[in-house]
């Protein structure tokens, strides 16, 4: 993608911020709120589903719930973002990557609103705080890479055949219910379906990458990050060629 279309994402998506928020009463606030008030319910609720202290649930519930919300957001905003663009891609040349990256960039912006939220509640709830976090700027790039090379995938896919979009909501669902996100692993007997599912989920290794340094006070292990990398590379290359592969067609199919 050249400059001239980096750019367009930068002030496109300063633009649909404002937009977003220029007819609310509260504004930019609704940044704070909404991720407070949504985990907030979830720790609630689920904390009696995993027989946890309601503060220890929290904050594992915070670790991985934060980054996944995070990935969800701009693989479903990503998603339509080249249709969206119609409007655009039939008037001039905009490069089709400048799309799902406008959408990145919002989507990015508003998870530095969501972690904060996450350490004003950790800041109530932990009682421990370790040299461990210092990782975290470096645990989101995973989850950064492999929701935006999977937003690709999905806007190509959205491009050609509109009736994907449920599917793939489906499929996030599935997985976000699957993983070890909401349930902790030690609430399914050892070597059970569960519990083998909750090892060897592919999530789980990113999960980590918060989980063990917020929850755990330890360090990712070598295989949490060489898996979560491998993965979110794999799916970022993807997604970049199949964008460039059919970015001549997509005209045709707005």
């Amino acid at each position: 993608m050249d400059s001239t279309s980096w750019r367009f994402s930068w002030y496109f998506a300063v633009s649909q911020l404002k937009t977003k928020y220029r007819f609310t009463a509260l504004g930019f606030l609704w940044n704070f709120l909404e991720p407070a008030l949504y985990l907030v319910i979830l720790s609630l609720v689920f904390s009696v589903i995993n027989r946890m202290n309601i503060n220890d649930y929290a904050v594992f519930l915070f670790s991985a719930l934060v980054p996944w919300r995070y990935f969800e957001k701009v693989v479903t905003s990503s998603m339509e973002s080249i249709v969206g663009g119609e409007w655009l891609l039939k008037k001039m040349y905009v490069s089709p990557l400048a799309f799902p990256a406008n959408k990145f960039i919002i989507s990015t912006f508003e998870f530095l609103f969501s972690i904060t939220v996450a350490f004003i509640l950790f800041a109530f709830l932990k009682e421990n705080w370790t040299i461990h976090l210092i990782i975290l700027p470096l645990s989101i790039i995973p989850w950064a890479l492999f929701g935006i090379g999977l937003g690709m995938i999905s806007a190509v896919l959205f491009t050609f055949f509109r009736d994907v979009r449920p599917l793939i909501q489906m499929i996030l669902t599935l997985v976000f219910f699957t993983s070890p996100i909401l349930f902790h692993k030690n609430i399914f007997e050892p070597n059970s379906l569960q519990a083998n599912l909750m090892q060897y989920h592919p999530i789980t290794y990113f999960a980590a990458l918060f989980q063990k340094p917020v929850y755990e006070a330890v360090w990712p292990s070598d295989i949490d990050w060489i898996i979560s990398i491998i993965i979110s590379l794999f799916t970022l290359v993807i997604g970049y060629n199949l964008i460039q592969k059919f970015k001549n067609k997509f005209y045709f199919y707005l």
